[in-house]
């Protein structure tokens, strides 16, 4: 019952008419990402030929105007420019999946056309001579390198680039005509009004996230055309060669090597020694757990703000960096891949305690979500959010998700025991708790798994919002230690059974813990049962969490054993499968329902109303790598990376 009303609830949330669960086919996948990409072409593209922003995409486009400039909406310190740059990636893995020309067509027609324009020509098409921002802002990123154009550089792509087809969000919030970042202003120049708050000009800011963003369209493209023998083929590989060099250099100049710049341009000058400037992702090590996830529910400093992720943005750059450095999907790269999919996206989940996430659907990427202190800073079911309701959710991470889960999905292809072998080597010889996973196991309950210290039996039972303890101890025993070993001083509690004959249990910093509690005398033994909610349980004092691939401890009296916390193989597959099949089919009934991609999804501002080029792109990929999947493909073998650094 409590998951039907859940159900019931966030569909009121998306205002969708019919969201039952499901997926769509081969066939329909097909269908809607190709919807989805005519729509960016009519509605978010510049396509008149005359014009230096042909083949540019705008972020935003307000669905409430119909003309522009009004509907068109660029935050002038947004990575505004990042849209399109995804965009074309998912025109190279949309083509590359389905072979429809529709997608090389955009590619070659709009897309590179512009960007290889930018990118090769900004030092004659932008100048840093005038800065025309309020006078408030004139000194912004001024004594910060990595933002404010260099004169005369090549290889810099600006925040925005308009010629009056677009407006200011930030000056339609406070109705100031200036600029309000640093920029070159034609209205300002020229002495005219600006009522409106028209964007004509450009930012004379840029960022190494952005330029990222182009590394991955960059490498892409190239991979795509170096083989191409269309009578545009050698065309696009020179310009794109110039291209990856000339942003790799913009880059160093702002700031130093990124792999994500390093890898386009070591592959376009196939040049080995360039290419071990890209981190080698061959290795398996502990490191590799590191995420936000792992940080929000270890919270190692107790009263610091552990963000949620607002994208997925540098799991593509880990990826991308790795297939270029290597050639292929190295087994080390391959399980980081695997583990950020299927854990990243559990932190919105575990904030959404009184309604169920559909497949796919995640947080807004402009209103954060932190956890402190191992579980979130508010819950869903507090209405922190908008006007009084929950926190909004977008198409950013969700999204974006799902290409790495489609992709992780391609790993296990690659390697049956992925999963499985990580643990083997991370913890050899320690015994595994599966964590249960009651969403991929409606049916199946939980199994207890034995422990065995010295002459003690324990079963011992976890999922992400509890731990099972059962045990025969001698009436001499009175306590029972729980450990997460990550930082044995704060996390764990002690099972204590008092000389009244009852159990409790208190945390570390010994604050009594909620709980279900059995010790019942059977002779000169007590048998006792308990289940403790873990941290994320919104009334549960911080103790500890059921953190995927944790160590653990457990004690009584002189015996001791490590065990780890790890969900099944099968499970996190299932988890994978359902997070980008399902997701594709919620979001297409989203686009079904509201006529477009919004940004945000009950934020209750103009989000809700804005159509975003992000969302489609990356919806676009999932399709297409979704699609790889199902036909049995792998992504960096569809690529043909040439390998330029043999594997040890």
């Amino acid at each position: 019952m409590l998951r039907s009303l859940s159900i019931i609830l966030l569909i009121c949330l998306l205002s969708v008419p019919c969201m039952a669960q499901g997926q769509l086919s081969k066939e329909e996948t097909i269908l809607f990402m190709k919807k989805l990409a005519t729509f960016v072409a009519e509605k978010h593209m510049r396509t008149n030929k005359g014009s230096m922003q042909h083949g540019m995409t705008y972020e935003y486009r307000d669905m409430r105007k119909e003309k522009a400039p009004a509907c068109f909406v660029q935050g002038e310190a947004l990575d505004t420019m990042h849209d399109g740059a995804w965009f074309g990636a998912a025109m190279v893995n949309a083509s590359l999946a389905t072979g429809d020309p529709v997608y090389r067509d955009l590619l070659e027609k709009n897309v590179l056309p512009f960007y290889c324009r930018v990118l090769n020509h900004s030092d004659k098409i932008f100048s840093n001579k005038m800065n025309h921002a309020r006078p408030s802002a004139q000194q912004i990123w001024a004594q910060q390198k990595e933002w404010l154009f260099q004169e005369g550089e090549k290889g810099f792509v600006p925040y925005w680039w308009d010629d009056g087809g677009s407006v200011s969000l930030e000056r339609l919030r406070d109705k100031n005509q200036l600029p309000a970042f640093p920029s070159f202003d034609q209205f300002v120049s020229d002495k005219k009004p600006n009522p409106d708050f028209v964007l004509s000009g450009f930012s004379l800011g840029s960022s190494n996230h952005l330029a990222q963003d182009l590394g991955v369209l960059l490498q892409l493209s190239w991979l795509y055309y170096r083989e191409y023998k269309g009578k545009d083929g050698d065309c696009f590989r020179s310009e794109l060669s110039d291209a990856a060099q000339n942003l790799q250099a913009c880059r160093m100049r702002h700031h130093g090597h990124i792999p994500m710049c390093d890898a386009p341009a070591a592959l376009v000058l196939s040049d080995p020694a360039f290419m071990r400037l890209v981190p080698d992702s061959s290795v398996l090590n502990l490191g590799l757990l590191n995420n936000h996830y792992r940080q929000a529910l270890e919270a190692t400093v107790s009263d610091r703000k552990y963000p949620t992720p607002a994208f997925a943005d540098d799991q593509q750059y880990k990826y991308y960096s790795a297939i270029a450095r290597h050639g292929k999907l190295p087994r080390a790269a391959a399980f980081k891949l695997v583990y950020d999919a299927f854990t990243e996206p559990k932190l919105f989940r575990f904030y959404s305690d009184d309604a169920l996430v559909l497949a796919g659907m995640n947080r807004f990427d402009l209103h954060p979500i932190n956890f402190i202190a191992g579980k979130p800073a508010d819950y869903r079911s507090d209405k922190k959010g908008p006007s009084g309701k929950p926190r909004p959710m977008g198409s950013r991470f969700g999204p974006q998700n799902m290409i790495q889960c489609a992709l992780a999905l391609q790993a296990f292809k690659q390697f049956p025991d992925l999963w499985d072998n990580a643990i083997d080597t991370f913890y050899k010889d320690l015994v595994r708790v599966n964590i249960h996973y009651p969403l991929m196991n409606k049916d199946e309950k939980s199994v207890p798994t034995t422990l065995t210290l010295g002459k003690h039996v324990v079963l011992f039972e976890a999922t992400h919002s509890s731990v099972g303890i059962k045990t025969t101890l001698p009436n001499n025993v009175k306590k029972i230690t729980i450990t997460q070993v990550k930082d044995s001083k704060r996390f764990g509690c002690d099972l204590i059974i008092r000389d009244d004959g009852n159990l409790e249990a208190r945390s570390f910093s010994g604050v009594l813990l909620r709980g279900k509690f059995s010790a019942t005398l059977d002779g000169g033994n007590r048998i006792i049962d308990c289940v403790i909610p873990t941290t994320l349980d919104k009334a549960q004092s911080p103790w500890m969490n059921s953190i995927e691939l944790e160590k653990y401890s457990i004690k009584i009296a002189g015996d001791e054993l490590d065990f780890i916390l790890a969900s099944k193989q099968a499970d996190v597959v299932k988890s994978l499968e359902r997070e980008v099949a399902e997701g594709i089919f919620n979001w297409s009934k989203v686009f079904a329902n509201k006529g477009f991609i919004p940004t945000g999804i009950e934020t209750g501002a103009d989000w809700d109303h804005y159509s975003d080029t992000g969302g489609y792109a990356h919806l676009i990929s999932a399709c297409s790598q979704y699609l790889n999947y199902l036909d049995g493909k792998k992504d960096w073998e569809v690529l043909r990376i040439p390998i330029l650094i043999e594997s040890k």
